[in-house]
Formats: structure tokens, C-alpha cells, sequence
């Protein structure tokens, strides 16, 4: 009892009222445990989507709002920096959806990429929802390629149920070892096309938080980190399930965390997309291996503050020589910037949807709610913006519904944006339309979200027959048309996608696409840019942009 009160009173009176010899030993394990400290640093990037050119972003709140960013000269650039001002060993982690997003990528599938992604000098990769879009056999040929270490824990054969990549790399330098544990979109095999998924399966979770135990304990490592494509509302969620990570590097909604996100004691981040940003997260560890400490930046990586890697430049110029030419034709002109950050609404699909129903002579044209796509400032618009937008091609679907099944597709697609269980989250912003208008509750109930839909002016009727376009999506059904089931006398128009484009613009050379309010939630601010600020508790304001 009594060394029970003498420690007491140490930690109430410090040095003061002690013995010289009992300061002396107290200086000495304060000595020890500093030296047994231990410093680290993440780098992260994520969802460059193929954008290895310095390219214009949005920085809304800045002057100006559009800036030149990104592009993986300067990217290199700024990973340099961050490896030379760091005082432990640094780590490079890749959370993504790298080899698809831009004209060039479709056109060599995915090739421009490899060399220039190589060079970024990444440690270890996981794979995004969309690094299947060229098929599964070339996925995998691009996996082989690359020089950092593929991880992923949900990738499966579904054949031989076997993982198509370790489930965690564990990485070690100058005695500090990180177990990287990837995990990709879970329903990226059920959301994506047959095509693209052919073989593959990712909604296997089960055993992730036994298997990240036991990593730790068997590898004996430092810190574990979860490199997630899984966005930031489920990385969340998986962080609450498990536990076991100390550290959620974060990818697949773009989202621009300003500062961490914490989940008991998991530190989460996410570093955007695009090439834009870098995130750099130092931690600090005591001698039983505790976090003692963390800061985390997330640095715009802007044309001005960093100059083009030399080396890095000439790899990607030498990528992107052979479809310069192609890329640069320009199309029409744009009298507003085209834009996709949006949530609810971006006047990107509006445009392309307006292209695609003017050209099928449709009631109701649909557009996924893709994220990616850089901004267009106003200008010349050339194919390689198209493509930007766009970066498929794809025969187009005609056909019809009723309102009926469009009002239960509407409620169904927004259960997948805005569910307050996490587990029914899929990617995308849901779907986006011309010629239809919808206004909707975001915390209403599963199917009581819709509270008025409008197709040419006038409110939908549940028997009403609507004509409805959009692309096919390789291999799946004839009857399923922009995730819509069972529609009826399906046909595909002579036009595929990018000529629909191309067809608009010839007829409209100049363009000006404006937000019009074709969706409109009651219970949200006019515009949105995190999906997770909707649909998490807490956390509100974390975000940058």
C-alpha cells in the first residue's frame, strides 16, 4: 500500500519532494522511453484516375477557385519532398483506381499508365473498382506489371475460391515494420459489368478481423494499416467492426479529409483523387508499440509549389506521344466550366445525358453518377476532355418502363448512396437523368425517399408508359438498361456513346451546361461534395471542398 501511495504521490508532486536517487532513476526511464520512440510516415495517394498530365481541380473557398494541379511529374515531386523532410522511414501506399479515367487509358487499356505509375516509387497497391474495366485477364496482366506489392484481402477466383493477391505486405525499414492490409470495394464485382468481373468476386469479408490479429501478433509488426478502396463511409464502418487497425488509408469516394477522422482509437484519411493531393500522415510510436502521437496533412499538390520530376515527365510524354494527336482535337467550344464534384447534381451528366436523349429522341436519358472526370474550364472542348468525362465507349440501349419500376429503380439507387447502414453502400452518386426532374428525402426510410418525380414537366404516373436510354454495359442482360430491370423492347441505337457526343456537338458547337435542379433533396444543402457528411454520424465539417 505504501508504494501504492509513494507512485501516487510521484505523479501528483513530480520531481519536487523526491529523493535525489529517485529523480536520477525517473530521468533514466524517461530517457529510455524516449529513445525507444519511434517515428514513421504514410504517404498516401489514391483515384488518380489516369490523369498523368497537370490538369486544371476545384478549390472552392480559394482564389481562384480552379487551379493547376496534380499530374505524376509533380506528384513525384511532392513525394520526394515529403521523404526528405520526414525523420523516420516513409511509406508509399497507392489506394487505387489508377489505370482508368482518361482517353488514353481505354485506348491502349490501361498501358499508358504502367510506366508512370511505376515510377511514382509506391510500396504497395491495392486494387480500385475499376482496375478490372479492361477484363479480367488484362487486370491481372497489369497487376503482374506493377513493381509495388499488390494486397487484397476481398479479391477472390471464384473458381477456386483462391485470393488473387496476398491478403496483407508487410514492409519493413529501419526496423519499423507496417502490415498493409488491402480491401476493395465490396461490391464492385456485383455493381460492375459481367465483362469486367468475369470470374472475379470481392463481397468475401469474413475473417478480416481475425486475420488482421494474427498478423500482428505473427509478423511482430509496428503498426498495421488498412489500404482501403472501399470509401470513406465504409471504411468507417469496417474500423468500428474490427478494430484491429491502427491506421485506414482510405480511397474510392475522392473525398478530402482536412484532418483525421477517428474511430475509437483507428486514425482514418482519405487523400482525394486525381493526382491533386498527396496525404502525408506521421506518427509517433512508444516503446510498447502504442501511437503516442499523429498529424496529418493533406498537401495540394499545385503546379506553382511543385516543379515537374524531369525523369518522371519524359516517361509520360514518351506514354502519351502516340495519342497527343487524337486526344487534342478539339470539338466545340464551352461557355461555362463542365464539372463533376457534385453529389446530387453535376452539369457534366447533364450535358452528356442531354447529348445522349436528343440523339435517341427518348423520354428520359440516364447517366451513372460516376465520380471521376477533372474539371473543363471554359474553352475549347476536345475529344480528350470527352473522354475525361466519359473514359468507355459503349453501344447505346433504348426501351421502356413504366413509372412504377422507374419510381422503385429511383428508390433503390439512392438505398446505395444515402443508407444509413453501411454495408448497403455501393459506389457512384446515384443516377443522373434528362428530361426527368426528382425531388427526395435523404433520411427517409428505405423506398419512401422519393417525394416527386417529373418527366417532361409533367409528375410521373405509375402506369404511364416512359422511353429510356443509356449504355450497355458488356455482357449483361439485354433487358437490364442502366441498372434498370426488365425494361421492354430493348434495342440498341445506330450511335454508340462518344458519337452521341460528338452528334450533340456538331448540332450545338457552342454549349453553356448549368445545374438546372434535376435532383433536388429537401433535407440537404443546395450543393454537396461529401457523401459521407450525409450519410455519418458526426464528423461534419472534416472535410476540404
Amino acid at each position: 500500500m505504501a508504494m501504492n501511495r509513494r507512485t501516487f504521490n510521484v505523479s501528483a508532486l513530480g520531481l519536487a519532494g523526491l529523493p535525489l536517487v529517485s529523480a536520477r532513476l525517473l530521468h533514466a526511464q524517461a530517457d529510455a522511453s524516449a529513445k525507444a520512440e519511434k517515428t514513421l510516415t504514410l504517404l498516401h495517394f489514391t483515384d488518380t484516375h489516369a490523369q498523368l498530365e497537370t490538369h486544371p481541380d476545384y478549390l472552392p473557398g480559394e482564389t481562384p477557385a480552379f487551379q493547376s494541379m496534380g499530374g505524376f511529374a509533380r506528384l513525384k515531386s511532392a513525394i520526394d519532398r515529403e521523404i526528405a523532410a520526414a525523420s523516420g522511414p516513409v511509406f508509399v501506399a497507392d489506394g487505387g483506381d489508377e489505370f482508368q479515367g482518361s482517353g488514353p487509358a481505354a485506348w491502349s487499356e490501361g498501358e499508358v499508365i504502367l510506366e508512370p505509375l511505376n515510377t511514382l516509387g509506391a510500396d504497395v497497391f491495392v486494387p480500385g473498382n475499376w482496375e478490372p474495366v479492361y477484363g479480367p485477364q488484362r487486370f491481372r496482366e497489369l497487376m503482374r506489371r506493377l513493381k509495388a506489392q499488390v494486397t487484397c484481402f476481398n479479391f477472390h477466383d471464384k473458381t477456386t475460391g483462391k485470393r488473387l493477391f496476398a491478403p496483407a505486405a508487410v514492409i519493413e525499414k529501419l526496423g519499423i515494420r507496417v502490415a498493409f492490409v488491402g480491401i476493395t470495394d465490396l461490391k464492385a464485382s456485383e455493381r460492375h459489368s459481367p465483362f469486367e468481373y468475369e470470374g472475379l468476386d470481392t463481397t468475401q469479408i469474413s475473417g478480416l478481423r481475425q486475420f488482421v490479429e494474427e498478423v500482428r501478433a505473427k509478423e511482430r509488426v509496428d503498426v498495421v494499416v488498412g489500404l482501403f478502396h472501399t470509401g470513406l463511409t465504409v471504411a468507417r464502418y469496417l474500423a468500428r467492426q474490427v478494430q484491429g487497425f491502427d491506421v485506414i488509408l482510405s480511397g474510392h469516394t475522392h473525398e478530402r479529409t482536412a484532418r483525421p477522422i477517428r474511430e475509437g482509437k483507428v486514425i482514418i484519411v482519405e487523400s482525394a483523387a486525381m493526382g491533386s493531393f498527396l496525404g502525408r500522415l506521421d506518427l509517433t510510436l512508444d516503446g510498447q508499440g502504442r501511437i503516442t502521437n499523429h498529424q496529418f496533412k493533406l498537401l495540394p499538390v499545385k503546379a506553382e509549389e511543385y516543379p515537374e520530376n524531369p525523369a518522371v515527365k519524359r516517361t509520360v510524354d514518351a506514354a502519351l506521344a502516340p495519342h497527343r494527336q487524337r486526344a487534342s482535337s478539339v470539338v466545340a467550344r464551352t461557355l461555362t466550366p463542365i464539372m463533376r464534384y457534385d453529389v446530387l447534381e453535376t452539369n457534366a451528366d447533364d450535358f452528356i445525358t442531354d447529348a445522349i436523349r436528343e440523339t435517341t429522341k427518348v423520354d428520359i436519358a440516364f447517366s451513372n453518377g460516376f465520380r471521376f472526370g477533372i474539371p473543363i474550364p471554359a474553352g475549347n472542348l476536345t475529344i480528350g476532355d470527352l473522354w475525361n468525362l466519359l473514359p468507355m465507349d459503349a453501344r447505346v440501349k433504348t426501351g421502356w418502363v413504366t413509372g412504377h419500376q422507374l419510381r422503385a429503380y429511383l428508390e433503390n439507387e439512392l438505398e446505395l448512396v444515402y443508407s444509413q447502414d453501411a454495408e448497403k453502400l455501393s459506389g457512384g452518386w446515384g443516377p443522373r437523368a434528362s428530361g426527368m426532374t426528382m425531388w427526395y428525402e435523404v433520411r427517409a426510410k428505405k423506398g419512401n425517399r422519393v417525394r416527386e418525380v417529373r418527366v417532361g414537366g409533367a409528375l410521373l404516373k405509375d402506369d404511364q408508359r416512359y422511353s429510356v436510354a443509356s449504355c450497355e454495359r458488356r455482357e449483361e442482360p439485354l433487358e437490364i438498361v442502366c441498372r434498370i430491370r426488365d425494361v421492354k423492347d430493348v434495342e440498341f441505337s445506330p450511335t454508340m456513346l462518344h458519337a452521341s457526343l460528338i452528334a450533340y456537338l456538331q448540332k450545338h458547337s457552342v454549349i453553356s451546361p448549368r445545374r438546372e435542379g434535376r435532383a433536388y433533396a429537401i433535407d440537404l444543402a443546395p450543393v454537396v461534395f461529401s457523401q459521407d457528411a450525409v450519410v455519418s454520424d458526426g464528423q461534419r465539417g472534416a472535410y476540404a471542398g
